[in-house]
């Protein structure tokens, strides 16, 4: 049987907000998601969705339990076991994400915002380049790929930020709020490219989301409520 593509074990997450008390985010945590799924992370604002996905994309340490990322070629890695060099190499090999807003760097274009997580990872120019304008034509913005960001239309630019997630082929993406901030029509056409990139080439996803379309749509749902799972 096909191991999970990430396990959480009994997570627990707190911030301190003052020097005399922490506030628990999150409290004994777990959950796992299977290659090719789509999952919706969905709760009220401040239940711990975005702190989940965080973790799950080794962004923030864990205070209690543990993650294991199993990757395409099938190594299963624990976050906890990995130095921070080698915590790094994973996120950027393994992971992608988007975010509610693109944070696209202003200074590129689109293409070269695209290439710039397969150049981080090794990638030759001409490979890096060439992945990155099939992305691009995928998620219908080739024809703006030498524009830079203050250029492009704000779907235009989360269509690019879901490319450069992609640009690597990673074991998973991780997705906050990546509608939040389109409208309508734009929201369901980065709909429809989460399903297109999930059915033709077995992406893995997790979204955090307060759409119900979205959540709709998905294989599973999770609801966070005060740190727990409801």
């Amino acid at each position: 049987m096909a191991k999970p593509v990430i396990t959480a074990d009994n997570l627990s997450k707190s911030y301190s907000l003052s020097s005399h008390r922490d506030t628990p985010v999150l409290r004994d945590v777990s959950m796992s998601v299977e290659r090719g799924e789509l999952l919706a992370i969905v709760g009220a604002s401040g239940a711990g969705k975005s702190t989940l996905l965080h973790l799950l994309g080794a962004l923030d340490e864990t205070d209690t339990g543990s993650i294991t990322l199993t990757t395409n070629d099938g190594v299963s890695q624990t976050y906890s076991s990995l130095s921070d060099v080698e915590l790094s190499a994973l996120r950027n090999r393994h992971i992608g994400f988007v975010f509610q807003f693109h944070h696209l760097l202003p200074e590129f274009t689109a293409l070269e915002n695209v290439m710039m997580p397969a150049l981080i990872a090794g990638d030759s120019q001409r490979e890096a380049k060439a992945n990155a304008e099939k992305l691009l034509e995928l998620v219908g913005v080739a024809h703006r790929s030498q524009h830079k960001p203050a250029a492009l239309s704000g779907g235009e630019q989360q269509r690019t930020a879901f490319a450069r997630a992609l640009v690597n082929r990673p074991t998973i993406v991780l997705a906050d709020e990546p509608t939040g901030n389109l409208d309508s029509a734009n929201s369901d056409l980065l709909l429809e490219l989460l399903q297109q990139f999930r059915k033709e080439f077995g992406q893995t996803f997790i979204v955090v989301t307060h759409s119900p379309d979205i959540a709709s749509r998905a294989d599973r749902t999770l609801t966070i409520k005060n740190g727990l799972i409801a």
